[in-house]
């Protein structure tokens, strides 16, 4: 019998971030196989030709020239959101009308017998059956990383979410030894299943990377790069503390680049590095198109991603597929994700990640070393099977 497949399509909205990337991902992969599909979206019913319109128009959006971070509407829109954030009650009003809006389509899909997969934590309500994603636990193991009402809200909805899902899916192994430490689930409920790379995040030639390079006044393979949403969770303050204790020589010749939105709580961060960027040591770029993204990755002497808890770390296999170093933490999701083909060091300490750094940019044996492994780990993770697992998954059901 031919699987028939409701996903919810929420999550595509730009500019896209980590639950977007994958939700993106995994419609574009759904789309090439020959199964029944549909999506919903704010309450509407997306046939194929129409989620194969929106995807396109997301990527045309992601492709578009440098935005920049600082813009005063873009700050605008900042302030609005996490003032809208602090409202009581507010994710479970949002949860609540998102909800109704689709509850006649929710009803008759659930009839023609649809299973319905869910890529964000807290799945509408639905008749038929459900598999949910369930990416981390952060709201349990680290609630200072989010915003109180957001704990709230998955801290109540999650546990419902683990009894009205047939199945669960995580993203690590880290995350399914969490969830059933936190849960009543049993090891036949949960799967791990791998995000996957896109084929874009490989190596550039110096002719491709230039434009984006001559931008950011940057020099191909002489800076150090971070991707991440600009927020505590990712411990960039670490990052940059352990940037400072650098040689003069090392930060002159090899700027630190942090590449990604502007996240929760980080005012504090753009306070800190304000003198190193006035001296060009640190260049913000705000978030950039994919294409920019690409060559970004593929340009840097080092990635360094010290994050303090991940439910996988995509950023980490995205790095490694374009060719470059990576230096990451040596502990939950982003150790297993990285596997022996990254420098592991110890998130909390910066003269680890001092060290790390420097061991890197002063042994090229060791960085070549770490290319070449990289490239190979990252081969492991693929968009084609992260969705031949979902859909083995739905098949069971």
């Amino acid at each position: 019998m031919q699987t028939k497949l409701l996903i919810n399509l929420n999550p595509l909205r730009p500019p896209l971030t980590g639950i977007g990337y994958y939700t993106k991902n995994i419609v574009k992969e759904c789309l090439q196989r020959n199964i029944e599909f549909v999506g919903i979206k704010n309450g509407k019913l997306f046939s194929q030709p129409e989620i194969n319109g929106l995807i396109a128009s997301l990527e045309d959006h992601s492709n578009a020239t440098l935005h920049s971070s600082s813009s005063s509407s873009s700050s605008s829109k900042k302030k609005m959101v996490e003032l809208l954030r602090s409202f009581p009650g507010i994710y479970a009003v949002k949860h609540f009308l998102v909800s109704l809006r689709a509850k006649k389509i929710l009803d008759s899909l659930a009839k023609q017998g649809f299973i319905y997969f869910e890529p964000s934590f807290v799945p509408m309500k639905f008749k038929g059956k459900i598999i949910t994603t369930i990416h981390d636990l952060s709201f349990i193991t680290h609630p200072e990383f989010h915003p109180i009402e957001r704990v709230n809200f998955l801290t109540k909805m999650v546990k419902n979410t683990v009894s009205v899902s047939k199945h669960i899916i995580v993203d690590s192994d880290f995350i399914h030894r969490e969830l059933l430490e936190n849960y009543s689930v049993t090891e036949s409920q949960v799967s791990t299943v791998y995000l996957g790379v896109e084929d874009k995040f490989r190596t550039y030639s110096k002719q491709k990377t230039a434009p984006i390079l001559d931008k950011l006044k940057l020099t191909e393979n002489e800076f150090i790069l971070s991707v991440a949403t600009l927020e505590p969770r990712k411990n960039l303050a670490k990052l940059v503390g352990a940037y400072r204790d650098l040689s003069d020589e090392i930060k002159n010749k090899y700027p630190l680049v942090l590449v990604g939105p502007s996240g929760w709580k980080n005012s504090t961060l753009f306070d800190s590095i304000q003198d190193l960027v006035a001296n060009g040591n640190i260049v913000v770029t705000g978030y950039l198109s994919d294409i920019e993204l690409n060559y970004i990755y593929s340009s840097a002497a080092v990635f360094v991603y010290p994050s303090i808890y991940e439910g996988f770390g995509l950023p980490i296999i995205e790095a490694m597929a374009s060719g470059t170093a990576v230096i990451t933490s040596h502990s939950g999701a982003t150790a297993e994700v990285a596997g022996d083909s990254a420098l592991l060091i110890d998130p909390n300490s910066e003269k680890a990640i001092t060290e790390g750094i420097a061991s890197i940019l002063s042994d090229s044996n060791l960085r070549l070393s770490l290319q070449k492994k990289a490239v190979e780990r990252a081969s492991f993770f693929t968009w084609k099977k992260c969705v031949d697992d979902i859909l083995s998954i739905t098949q069971k059901l």
